[in-house]
């Protein structure tokens, strides 16, 4: 072999070693984001792993307590008939109540055959609270006609 086909293979070596490591280093930390009824089909195929779950609160499912000053909460997510048990310690979104929309952000483990997420991450959505934006934007771009 002369050497342009030496520095060729170690160049094409040294490429698909980097865009091996990418690809390995990146499934390694990758975070899936699941529907409460798209992943409690097959559960099983997600415990131990990362993952965004969405769905709404049930009402009335909400427990708080305060334990060595943390904040302790456990409560239920659920979206059409299924629901999923969630732990989450620390401040919660101002807008997190009852019935309200919230992506949860943990790691789903198996509790003595039931499946739960314990999250360290919780996103409460409430699309009521800029229903009028669009209007009052409406209102910066009219312009007074005397």
């Amino acid at each position: 072999m002369n050497k342009t086909t030496i520095k060729l293979l170690v160049t094409v070596t040294i490429i698909a070693g980097g865009i091996g490591f990418l690809i390995n280093s990146s499934m390694s930390s990758a975070q899936y984001y699941k529907m409460v009824d798209e992943l409690m089909v097959a559960p099983d195929d997600w415990v131990g792993k990362t993952m965004r779950v969405h769905g709404f609160v049930e009402a009335g499912s909400i427990d708080e307590q305060i334990v060595d000053k943390k904040t302790l909460r456990t409560f239920t997510l659920e979206h059409k008939g299924h629901s999923i048990v969630v732990t989450h310690e620390g401040p919660k979104p101002d807008t997190f109540k009852d019935r309200s929309e919230v992506v949860a952000k943990g790691r789903l483990i198996r509790d003595g055959g039931e499946v739960k997420l314990v999250a360290d991450e919780l996103m409460a959505k409430c699309p009521s609270k800029y229903e009028g934006a669009d209007k009052n934007r409406d209102l910066g771009e009219r312009k007074k006609v005397f």
